[in-house]
């Protein structure tokens, strides 16, 4: 696989950066490339330095990524996997009906990295809003039935729209993003002011992070292109464009996920084959460690929220 070596810092630009951990392909096969993440010494981005070509990237995000078949992969079981991204998709209804202007008649919402647009569905059942969801692939929609949300295929840094979004979303896209930056720009000129941006990533800093180490899915090698910290949040966010609101160490997505998708890469699991095998022990662990996660919003388990507002004053105008 044809790869670009980076030693260059995506966020800040900064060249003065040290190894921090290598890995192989997760939740792939075959994994024997290693794959090197490096951390900035100024902002604390840790970012891969061998990336994969981005017109290449498609062959990790085939139709038996198991993100994309959703609950199909758990055959007989489907049912209680669907109850749990139904659960997933509610969090998340839930935190963007907070951040919205209940004045404003039909809210827009746009949904970037949308994958399987499961959660725009729950959310235009659940309030009065437009949906908009974008991908560079249509995998996880090609061939369902998903009407009046509109649904584009098309890089972010493509992506162009004659109206402004009330609420922006990043569900675990942004760590995938191969410019940041860029792409940070872009969803600011698609905003109203006042208007949220809400973006979800893994957690770098967290116990399961250092616990499962290499096999830990916060990685995910060599989709996750950047890991962000407090710092590497406040250099993305201009304060002359952005307030940030809040910046929580937990999210929509339960840490035990994560946890659990690390323990199975380190058992060696086919990702791509059916799932039914693995859905009694999946329960017999979430319930033996509650007791651990229980405590995921008073210690950092993996997931980090981040929610941003464009500043209604010092915006630029910009021409469509």
């Amino acid at each position: 696989m044809e790869k670009t070596s980076v030693m260059c810092c995506p966020v800040c630009e900064k060249t003065e950066n040290n190894f921090y951990i290598a890995t192989s392909a997760l939740m792939h096969k075959p994994n024997t490339d290693l794959y090197v993440f490096n951390k900035c010494e100024n902002c604390e981005t840790v970012f891969l330095t061998n990336r994969v070509n981005q017109e290449k990237l498609e062959h990790y995000y085939t139709e038996n990524y198991l993100p994309y078949k959703g609950s199909a992969a758990w055959g007989k079981y489907h049912f209680f996997v669907e109850n749990s991204q139904k659960n997933l998709d509610l969090k998340r209804v839930n935190l963007v009906k907070k951040n919205i202007n209940k004045n404003n008649g039909i809210v827009s919402v746009l949904d970037v990295g949308c994958g399987n647009p499961t959660f725009l569905e729950l959310l235009q059942q659940k309030s009065n809003v437009s949906c908009t969801g974008i991908d560079f692939s249509d995998s996880g929609w090609v061939g369902k039935n998903y009407t009046n949300i509109e649904l584009i295929k098309v890089a972010t840094e493509d992506f162009k729209s004659t109206k402004l979004f009330d609420v922006i979303t990043l569900w675990h896209y942004l760590e995938h993003d191969y410019n940041p930056n860029q792409t940070i720009q872009t969803l600011y000129n698609c905003l109203k002011p006042g208007g949220k941006m809400i973006i979800e990533v893994p957690d770098y800093h967290s116990i399961s992070a250092k616990k499962q180490k290499s096999y830990w899915q916060g990685w995910h090698s060599p989709r996750h292109i950047s890991l962000f910290s407090k710092k590497s949040f406040s250099l993305l966010f201009d304060k002359y464009k952005y307030n940030i609101n809040f910046h929580l160490r937990y999210g929509t997505l339960d840490a035990f996920t994560l946890w659990w998708l690390g323990k199975m890469e380190k058992r060696g699991i086919n990702w791509s084959g059916n799932m039914e095998s693995n859905f009694w022990m999946l329960v017999f662990l979430k319930v033996v460690t509650y007791p651990f996660f229980m405590f995921e919003k008073l210690v950092p388990l993996g997931v980090q929220i981040l929610i941003v507002e464009k500043n209604k004053s010092n915006t630029f105008h910009v021409q469509f």
